[in-house]
């Protein structure tokens, strides 16, 4: 008689194959991490990970889905604190070093995943779409007390601006030894100096 996982083994042995995915992709890639490559980091024999997760791309897209939804929760959790600026820089100023970003790497791969699996791209889509409602509400409300530019558009800017957050961690990519404070200095200057309402110091 085979034995059977409780939902919370079941749920963690998930958790872990997903977290060796993770470290296989970083390394090598969507498409260049096989899954006998995430079966020898995560362990495991093909077999037992396919009576987790049918296939590769089923586990690209439950990762994708936790990874976003944790990614951005930082936001959630830091929305009543009125300021659309600290909401928005708050994922960033939780780091301390470019090496606290390196996890942010995947979703690069993601991005460039979902330009061949629509099922990826939707997952990109419903994720920021809940990022994008959270930061117009910030906006807005910053708007009402005088504290951000009533001409800019909530809706677009939020998009715009959670562009600029997602790219930060490609910065020591492009540019080797750029250094991480001074860098998050300036992209807060950034962004608070774009929110400020025009003549306000």
């Amino acid at each position: 008689m085979a034995r059977k996982l409780v939902p919370e083994q079941h749920e963690g042995k998930r958790h872990e194959i997903l977290e060796a995915a993770h470290r296989c992709f970083l390394r090598h890639g969507l498409q260049g991490a096989s899954v006998s490559m995430i079966c020898k980091e995560a362990g495991i024999s093909p077999g037992h990970l396919y009576h987790y997760f049918p296939s590769k791309e089923a586990i690209v897209e439950q990762m994708a889905d936790e990874y976003l939804a944790r990614l951005h929760g930082v936001f959630g959790r830091q929305r009543e604190t009125g300021d659309a600026a600290t909401v928005l820089l708050s994922e960033i100023w939780s780091m301390e070093s470019w090496e606290d970003t390196a996890h942010c790497r995947i979703l690069f791969e993601l991005l460039a995943e979902a330009g061949r699996n629509e099922r990826v791209r939707a997952i990109l889509a419903r994720n920021t779409d809940g990022v994008r409602v959270l930061l117009s509400q910030v906006l807005k409300a910053g708007q009402e007390r005088g504290e951000v530019d009533p001409a800019l558009d909530p809706e677009h800017t939020s998009a715009m601006l959670i562009a600029i957050v997602d790219a930060a961690p490609m910065l020591p990519l492009m540019v080797p030894g750029i250094r991480f404070d001074e860098s998050r200095a300036l992209i807060t200057t950034m962004v608070r100096r774009f929110l400020r309402p025009e003549g306000q110091v």
